[in-house]
């Protein structure tokens, strides 16, 4: 895969996604107020970034090793911290004009298991109205933060990736999210 055609395959899914959750802002403001506010659009946003942040991790582990068979989040991160110990470090900020908010995706997964926000992806997922927590259903784990979260870990996966690709002098349109 050249750095063109992982611009139009996975960047510009990325942009789009940023593009639908900046829409919600129109009516959730992106504070840390509303961290736990939650919505249909955040749960159909959250199942859509992290569909993409398991498709591109696919696709990592085969550009770096192809010969290792992937099968869960777990054993694909464990491939892409193999590449890169520091990813688990990673912070991203957002930028002005939205208020400034810090996020370390990945700084909760290890080999037993996968941070906060990809297992509350796994609630929503798959046991949606199931109310484990004080009768409090996993639906509502679709909220502002976990989405952010989301965002921030496909936007740190699809960068790194890119940067391993071949140079073929293709610049990615900036963030209008995070720094």
């Amino acid at each position: 895969m050249t750095q063109l055609e992982f611009n139009k395959m996975f960047w510009k899914q990325y942009l789009l996604l940023e593009k639908d959750f900046l829409e919600t802002e129109e009516y959730v403001a992106i504070e840390p107020g509303n961290n736990n506010t939650f919505s249909r659009r955040f749960t159909y946003l959250f199942l859509n970034i992290c569909s993409e942040i398991d498709s591109i991790a696919e696709e990592y582990c085969k550009l770096v090793n192809p010969a290792k068979k992937v099968k869960n989040i777990l054993q694909k991160f464990e491939v892409i911290v193999e590449n890169d110990s520091k990813i688990k470090d990673y912070k991203l900020s957002t930028k002005p004009p939205y208020e400034i908010m810090h996020f370390v995706p990945f700084g909760g997964f290890d080999s037993e298991s996968a941070a906060g926000w990809w297992q509350n992806y796994n609630l929503v997922k798959h046991f949606r109205t199931a109310c484990p927590d004080k009768g409090k259903p996993n639906y509502q784990q679709a909220n502002l933060k976990n989405v952010m979260l989301a965002l921030a870990a496909l936007n740190i996966i699809c960068k790194k990736m890119f940067a391993m690709l071949d140079d073929s002098q293709v610049v990615l349109e900036e963030s209008k999210l995070f720094e």
